[in-house]
């Protein structure tokens, strides 16, 4: 199963809103095949693991699939059928799917033909691997990763300094955006920054759909993501863009909101209707505090760079202060990591 899950992880920003899943064949302790879920639409994990493998290759063979096999039909067909089709007599399921067009139907359609099913294996650790699909199978709107990076006294951004962390760091970040499906920002870090917000800092490349919150329609025209063969999403209320005409990847979509601050509900259910489950958002400090407060985050991913650098502007998290240390948002529970100088603490709120 451990080898599983690490073919499982090679899909990783190709397969969404799809999970990412491995499989291996098992005959007298030896692996005799394995597959993954490669793109989207393309052959599910035990298509590929059993697609060379006959019945005789088969006998006495166990099949090993870090996520409960599908029943239904999609954009390939049950993944439950080719399994009686070869004559698989026993399947190990990591963790059974949340998905309801599968949850459990998958392992009741293989036990009801005779195949044996063990589940669980792994359960803890893949169940934390797949939080990310199991909420937009479950809510239809996309997993949110906070990432902010800050200096030891919580700055995001020092004068003269491009980058906070190291360059170990960096690749990490934009390892990150190669596994989200839209990289998400306000209109001042538009403004202020001018940010590309592709993929850069990593071997692997895609095109990154980038999402702009612009309530009023502030974005500057010359901003560089317009200029990008990417799409780009703006959400506005009141903002008129139609002097941008020179973008033909970019879409203008209304919602609601008041106070200059949009409902992101509303954007969060059009992103999942689009098919983004997996959304980094790369926030200036107003929007990392308002996601927080409003409790819209399902992962913080805070990058700690060990620099001081003084002053009372440029927050990692601006808002309105908390009146005692009982009202303020506290991390019981993080896991903590060290990538070259800086700190990586990581929170999940689901």
């Amino acid at each position: 199963m451990k080898r599983a899950l690490l073919l499982a992880k090679r899909g990783e920003g190709k397969v969404s809103p799809n999970p990412c899943v491995g499989a291996c064949v098992v005959r007298d302790g030896n692996i005799i095949a394995e597959g993954y879920h490669h793109f989207f639409g393309g052959p599910h994990a035990e298509v590929e693991a059993l697609k060379s493998l006959s019945k005789s290759d088969l006998k006495d063979a166990t099949l090993y699939v870090t996520l409960e096999p599908c029943n239904h039909y999609g954009k390939t067909p049950p993944c439950t059928e080719l399994i009686l089709e070869k004559g698989v007599k026993k399947v190990v399921v990591g963790v059974m799917d949340k998905n309801p067009l599968v949850s459990g139907k998958g392992v009741k359609r293989l036990r009801e033909n005779g195949v044996t099913v063990v589940t669980g294996v792994m359960e803890k650790e893949l169940t934390q691997f797949y939080k990310p699909f199991f909420k937009y199978a479950l809510e239809k709107k996309p997993f949110v990763t906070l990432k902010v990076a800050q200096t030891l006294d919580g700055k995001n951004s020092v004068e003269g300094v491009r980058y906070l962390v190291s360059q170990k760091t960096l690749n990490y970040v934009h390892h990150l955006r190669y596994c989200s499906d839209a990289i998400m920002v306000g209109v001042n870090t538009i403004n202020i920054d001018n940010p590309k917000l592709n993929i850069r800092f990593s071997k692997k490349k895609k095109k990154l759909t980038k999402v702009v919150l612009d309530y009023f329609g502030k974005i500057r025209r010359d901003a560089n993501i317009l200029k990008q063969e990417e799409p780009v999403l703006i959400y506005t209320k009141e903002g008129d863009f139609s002097g941008i005409k020179n973008c033909k990847f970019l879409e203008v979509v209304k919602v609601t909101g008041s106070d200059g601050m949009l409902d992101l509900d509303e954007v969060f259910t059009d992103l999942g209707k689009r098919g983004i489950a997996n959304l980094l958002v790369e926030g200036g400090g107003t929007l990392s505090y308002s996601m927080l407060e409003g409790k819209v985050v399902d992962r913080l991913i805070l990058l700690i760079t060990p620099f001081i650098a003084g002053g009372s502007s440029n927050l990692a998290f601006s808002g309105k202060e908390f009146g005692n240390l009982h009202e303020t948002i506290f991390f019981e529970h993080f896991s903590l990591k060290r990538i070259d100088r800086d700190l990586v603490l990581t929170k999940d709120f689901i």
